[in-house]
């Protein structure tokens, strides 16, 4: 079994990243949503989420949908999506909210590579504010960028205890600064607990890997 360190490691982390496995985009959007989720638990009550989403992005995945919200345990309430027309505007309004503290995340959603200098922009705001930032990036091609921690995330089979059923993903680890590079496992979502509730173990050459995607 895979530690769920591979989704919370033990060192503090403020920039995420969570890369689309090719055609799964709607899963990455889902697992970045539920990295934002986490960071609720321990927010004040009235906390928001920011969720920026570039033009390109929507194009891929769709609307913002309020029951798919609450199925990932997060209050449609609470969320502030703002559509941005290009990447550019998509940099300029995380960068605005990561800036505010009350916010507890902010999530942006871009088809463009985030470059090192805009990426440490949003980590330096982000460690002062004390607000995460989960980048959500649709398309295989990476840039070298200051994520800690970066994913690739493909949709996996939705597992059901008890009838009930949890939203599943199969995540391999592209970056890290905890030593769990190239690691994978499926992970379960509880969205009542807002946590992952169960690991299961995948080989490594059980993973597809399509093209290059190292940092």
């Amino acid at each position: 079994m895979l530690p769920l360190s591979i989704c919370a490691p033990s060192a503090p982390v403020i920039l995420r990243e969570v890369v689309a496995g090719p055609g799964h985009a709607a899963a990455a959007v889902g697992f970045g949503l539920t990295l934002a989720a986490q960071t609720k638990a321990a927010a004040p009550r009235d906390a928001m989420l920011l969720w920026v989403r570039e033009a390109a992005a929507i194009a891929e995945t769709g609307d913002a949908y309020g029951p798919g919200l609450v199925a990932l345990g997060l209050s449609p309430e609470s969320c502030i999506v703002v559509e941005a027309r290009s990447s550019v505007d998509g940099l300029r309004a995380a960068l605005e909210g990561v800036r505010c503290s009350a916010l507890h995340a902010v999530i942006l959603e871009t088809a463009a590579p985030i470059d090192l200098t805009a990426s440490r922009r949003l980590k330096l705001a982000a460690e002062k504010s004390g607000v995460e930032i989960v980048l959500i990036r649709h398309g295989g091609r990476i840039a070298p960028n200051a994520a800690q921690i970066r994913w690739r995330v493909q949709g996996a089979p939705q597992m059901k205890p008890n009838g009930q059923r949890r939203a599943a993903f199969d995540v391999f680890v592209l970056k890290s600064s905890s030593g769990l590079d190239e690691r994978s496992c499926i992970l379960e979502w509880d969205h009542e607990r807002r946590c992952f509730a169960q690991t299961v173990s995948v080989p490594l050459d059980a993973v597809p890997v399509v093209g290059s995607l190292a940092a």
